[in-house]
C-alpha cells in the first residue's frame, strides 16, 4: 500500500518536470523561429488582418468608414521584440544606430514609425527610380510636346494613338514621330496606348480569333519597332467576365512578339468591386504574369453617371484597391498607382437626382471661391470637402489637395510599388504638377 502511494506521489512530479522540460524546449524552439524566421511571421499576420478586415474594407468610400489605426500593427510581436531584443523589430532604431550620419531625418512615431521608414528608403537607395507616367488624350504633336515640357519630371508618356477599329484586328496609328524624338531627347520614355473603343463585344471578337489576334498583334509590333517606342499601353475596358482567361493570354502573346524588340507592355485594370473577390475580367496574376507592368486605374470611385455623390478617390479605397491587387497575384514591383488630376462637382436636385461634371483639380480652388465656399478636412477619407447652394437644390464636391497626394506617394513607397501614372497630363497645369512634385519630393525624404 506504502509502495503505491509512493507512485502514485512520484508519477505526476516527474510528469510536471517532463512538462516543465518540454515547454522550455518549446519557447526555445519558438524564439529562434523568432529570431530566424520573422520575416515571414509580419507577412502571415498581414494576409489574417486583410482576410479579417475584408468585410470592414467594404465600407470604403463612405463616410461610415473609418481606416484602422495600425493596420500592420502587431503589439504581441512589438513587445516580444522589445522584452528579448529581437534584430529587426525596430528597424528605425537599427538605422540610426548603424548609420548615424544619415543626410535625413527618421521619425519614430509609435506604431507608424516602422511604416514611416520606408518613406525614406528610396532617398536612402539612391538607385531606386519610381516611373512618373503621364497619359496624354490625343493632341496635336505641338500641344503634345507642350504638355511634355510643362511637366518636368515626368518619366513616360502615354499617349491615346493607337485603336483597334474592327474585330478582324486592324489597328488605327496616329503615332507622332516629332513627339517621341522631342520625347527620347529628354530621356522621356514613349508607351503609347492603345484602345478598344470600350467596346466589349468588339474585345470578345478579337479575342476569340486566332486571325484577328495574330493581325493585331503585328501591326502593333510593325508600329513600335518601326516608331521606336519604348511600350505598349493596353487599355481594353469594358471586357466581357467571359474573356478573363482570354485576355490575360492575349496579353501573353503580345508580350512574346514585343519583349524581343525591347518594347515593354503595361495593361490598365479597374479596382475590383468587392475585396479580394478577383472574379471579373481582369485576372490579375494572369496579367501580372504576362505583362511588365499592371496600372490601376485607381479613380471614378464614384463616377459620372453615379446616383451617390462622393470622391473620385478616396484615400481609404485607393489603399483598398492597391491592397486587392498585391493580394490578389500582383507583385509590388509590377504594379503602378494610377492617380486622377480632375474632381467631380456634383448638382444635388431638391428631389435627391444628381448630375456631376469633371473639373480639373487646378480649377477647383477657383470655382469655389467664386461661390465663396468653405471647404473642411475630412481626415478619414483624406480629401477636402465643399458644398454650397445653388438655386435648384446644392452643389457638393470632394477634391484631392497635397496632402492626399503625399498618402497616396507614400503608400507607393511603403508597398514598394513602381511608380505613378496621371490622368491625365491634359488637365494639369503648372500649379498642379508642382504641387505633385512637392508630394513626391516630401513622401521620399
Amino acid at each position: 500500500m506504502e509502495q503505491n502511494r509512493q507512485n502514485t506521489v512520484s508519477s505526476p512530479s516527474i510528469a510536471k518536470t517532463l512538462g516543465q522540460a518540454v515547454s522550455l524546449i518549446g519557447a526555445c524552439i519558438l524564439f529562434l523561429l523568432m529570431v530566424w524566421g520573422q520575416g515571414k511571421w509580419p507577412l502571415g499576420a498581414f494576409s489574417i488582418n486583410n482576410l479579417t478586415n475584408a468585410e470592414i474594407m467594404e465600407l470604403v468610400g463612405t463616410s461610415q468608414y473609418s481606416p484602422p489605426a495600425a493596420f500592420l500593427e502587431n503589439n504581441l510581436w512589438s513587445t516580444l521584440g522589445q522584452t528579448l531584443h529581437i534584430p529587426f523589430v525596430n528597424p528605425v532604431s537599427m538605422m540610426q544606430s548603424q548609420l548615424p550620419n544619415l543626410p535625413f531625418p527618421i521619425s519614430d512615431s509609435g506604431a507608424q514609425g516602422q511604416t514611416s521608414l520606408f518613406a525614406y528608403l528610396p532617398a536612402w537607395q539612391s538607385q531606386t527610380h519610381k516611373i512618373a507616367l503621364g497619359w496624354i488624350p490625343y493632341e496635336s504633336p505641338a500641344q503634345t510636346i507642350q504638355l511634355i515640357s510643362a511637366n518636368p519630371g515626368i518619366t513616360v508618356i502615354s499617349p491615346s494613338w493607337l485603336t483597334l477599329t474592327n474585330q478582324y484586328g486592324d489597328v488605327q496609328s496616329q503615332v507622332e514621330q516629332p513627339v517621341i524624338d522631342y520625347a527620347h531627347n529628354r530621356h522621356i520614355q514613349v508607351w503609347a496606348m492603345v484602345n478598344n473603343q470600350f467596346n466589349g463585344t468588339l474585345t470578345h471578337s478579337l479575342l476569340t480569333s486566332v486571325t484577328a489576334k495574330n493581325n493585331f498583334i503585328q501591326q502593333v509590333a510593325q508600329i513600335a519597332s518601326h516608331a521606336h517606342l519604348n511600350g505598349i499601353n493596353v487599355d481594353f475596358e469594358n471586357l466581357q467576365t467571359q474573356d478573363r482567361t482570354l485576355f490575360s493570354q492575349f496579353i501573353g502573346e503580345l508580350h512574346a512578339v514585343l519583349k524581343p524588340l525591347g518594347v515593354q507592355v503595361s495593361v490598365d485594370v479597374t479596382p475590383d468591386i468587392a475585396f479580394l473577390q478577383n472574379d471579373a475580367a481582369y485576372f490579375h496574376a494572369g496579367l501580372a504574369a504576362n505583362a511588365d507592368y499592371v496600372i490601376v486605374m485607381a479613380y471614378d470611385e464614384h463616377w459620372a453617371a453615379d446616383p451617390q455623390p462622393g470622391p473620385v478617390a478616396d484615400v481609404p479605397w485607393v489603399t483598398q484597391s492597391v491592397n486587392d491587387l498585391l493580394n490578389t497575384g500582383v507583385p509590388a514591383g509590377k504594379l503602378i498607382l494610377g492617380v486622377p488630376f480632375y474632381a467631380r462637382f456634383w448638382h444635388v436636385y431638391p428631389d435627391g437626382s444628381v448630375s456631376s461634371q469633371a473639373v480639373a483639380s487646378y480649377a477647383v480652388t477657383s470655382i469655389l471661391t467664386a461661390h465663396h465656399a468653405k471647404s473642411t478636412w475630412l481626415p478619414t477619407l483624406g480629401v477636402a470637402y465643399a458644398r454650397y447652394p445653388r438655386t435648384n437644390g446644392y452643389e457638393e464636391v470632394w477634391y484631392e489637395t497635397s496632402n492626399t497626394e503625399q498618402q497616396k506617394l507614400a503608400m507607393v513607397n511603403e508597398d514598394g510599388l513602381a511608380g505613378v501614372a496621371i490622368w491625365s497630363l491634359s488637365l494639369s497645369n503648372t500649379h498642379t504638377w508642382q504641387t505633385l512634385m512637392q508630394a513626391m519630393s516630401q513622401s521620399v525624404l
